[in-house]
């Protein structure tokens, strides 16, 4: 029988802090809501797991290694049994070395591995048993901002707004829920949401906000718990290259995001329990390690990736949260729509969710075709042009390996 408990933890930094956001120097000057890491405990007598999401930008590999090792060793478990998963926050602290000049916040870095130990204590005693619904819906509040026009010119949307009506690149609409429902009083216990559109709601080129913010994600889990009770975990899913439709558009239109997916969320719980819970026999967890060549280390490119430089090669981790007919992939940094697709069309599950910037960060990981056209996300990868492919491969491998019933 599985067993679940809920945890929360504020990781939001001083004012004053380094915004993740639209380049080095933004210094952030209030905060509009907290940054959170809520998680779930997962245990059904033979399995324990952990699933942590925090409301940042990602991780360096590095500090996701550490922050597994002492979570592990301190509620003695595998450091493999605990996936993390990022927002992607743009209005948050620098978790992550993007380049030479958005170096990671050790000292953050370090304040965060303590508060996730705080939070920890104790995840594993009075669990409540729960039975667990899927429900998936479509959703059209996101829009892809590599936009190709004639004659295959290239153009991000960021930069050129007034091209957003003709705007129809590939996009992934889902809407993913898992309700984990309390055997003991038959409410809401918990829920995880995934969706595919990078949190860049709020903050605005020009006269940009510099207030701390976990955008529309925050939005989104306090209408949850308002309408359903219980506690909202979200997920973002593969969004390279996806924005909110309504991008950098302020903090009204993100709170109005994060509200209409909320709802969205909440109507259909009661549809979700007409149906028959999911078949768990008990959460499983994989994690696969592989090497992935680079890009041929150019000055621009050594600039953007420090970590990188003078490698030829770098770990790349994929980890699977399997509960019941439903699996979590987990990849290595910021995964494009397209591959994202390429690995749910491909599983043999009946819901398949990506854990976006959740291993580690290899920069972009574009489909090949996006190198051709060039590009902000070709032009900034680390990747060489087939690599995201093999990696899209390799999780479908691993799906094959898994017995389904």
């Amino acid at each position: 029988m599985l067993k679940i408990k809920t945890f929360r933890s504020i990781i939001t930094p001083a004012v004053g802090a380094r915004l993740a956001g639209y380049g080095p120097d933004n210094i952030s000057n209030g905060v509009h809501d907290d940054l959170l890491l809520s998680g779930i405990a997962f245990n059904d007598g033979r399995t324990k797991a952990l699933l942590l999401s925090y409301d940042l930008i990602g991780m360096d590999r590095p500090l996701i290694l550490e922050l597994r090792t002492r979570a592990a060793k301190l509620l003695s478990l595998k450091a493999t049994s605990i996936i993390v998963a990022c927002t992607h926050t743009h209005s948050g602290p620098h978790s992550r070395s993007g380049s030479k000049k958005t170096l990671r916040d050790v000292k953050y870095s370090k304040w965060l591995i303590g508060r996730t130990l705080e939070a920890l204590e104790g995840v594993f005693s009075g669990m409540e048993p729960v039975e667990v619904y899927r429900h998936s819906v479509n959703v059209s509040e996101n829009i892809n901002r590599r936009v190709l026009l004639p004659g295959n010119r290239f153009a991000y949307l960021p930069d050129e707004k007034h091209l957003k009506p003709v705007a129809d690149g590939v996009t992934d609409p889902e809407l993913g829920m898992l309700f984990f429902m309390s055997r003991r009083t038959g409410k809401n216990l918990a829920s995880i949401i995934n969706y595919s559109a990078h949190p860049l709601a709020s903050q605005r080129r020009g006269g940009k906000s510099l207030k701390i913010t976990s955008d529309y994600p925050g939005a989104l889990r306090k209408t949850v718990e308002k309408k359903l009770g219980g506690f909202c975990v979200f997920t973002t899913g593969a969004c390279g290259d996806l924005h909110p439709y309504d991008y950098e558009g302020g903090f009204r239109k993100m709170e109005n995001l994060g509200r209409r997916l909320g709802l969205k969320v909440s109507g259909s719980l009661s549809r979700v329990l007409k149906t028959e819970a999911c078949r768990i026999k008990n959460p499983e967890v994989e994690t696969r390690v592989i090497k992935v060549p680079l890009a041929v280390n150019t000055e621009k490119k050594k600039h953007l990736m420090p970590l990188f430089e003078n490698r030829k090669t770098e770990a790349g981790e994929v980890v699977f949260l399997r509960i019941g007919d439903v699996c979590f992939a987990g990849v290595p940094g910021e995964l494009l729509a397209e591959p994202g697709l390429e690995i749910k069309w491909n599983s043999p599950f009946k819901k398949t969710y990506i854990l976006y910037n959740s291993t580690g960060y290899l920069s972009y990981m574009p489909h090949a075709n996006a190198f051709v056209n060039g590009g902000y996300e070709a032009d900034t990868s680390q990747l060489r042009q087939f690599e995201t492919f093999k990696l899209v491969n390799r999780v479908v491998r691993e799906f094959k390996k898994w017995k389904l019933s």
